[in-house]
């Protein structure tokens, strides 16, 4: 049986998720479907990201805007933490 993870949010991911709620509802729905996706394979969706983002990954989703959800993967906790979710421009200045 495969482990499930679980996800969590940051402070800050949970700020970013009900600001995107209310401006991009079409894109806020892309990330509730790939949700559970995220659950079960964290490793297999996102992108392993590089650089001063090295064990981060990045998950894209949704069309007009393009967004990014920034998480980092806690494998001994089973759990994954959203740290920042946005569209695809100036995502990555915070580094």
């Amino acid at each position: 049986m495969q482990k499930e993870y679980e996800i969590r949010f940051t402070a800050r991911g949970k700020r970013d998720l009900d600001k995107f709620r209310k401006r991009y509802w079409r894109s806020y729905l892309d990330f509730m479907t790939v949700a559970p996706v995220l659950k079960i394979d964290p490793y297999g969706v996102g992108r392993p990201l590089k650089g001063n983002c090295k064990g981060l990954y990045s998950l894209h989703f949704g069309r007009k805007p393009e967004c990014r959800a920034l998480y980092e993967i806690k494998d001994y906790l089973v759990v994954v933490f959203v740290m920042r979710i946005g569209t695809r421009e100036n995502f990555y200045d915070i580094f």
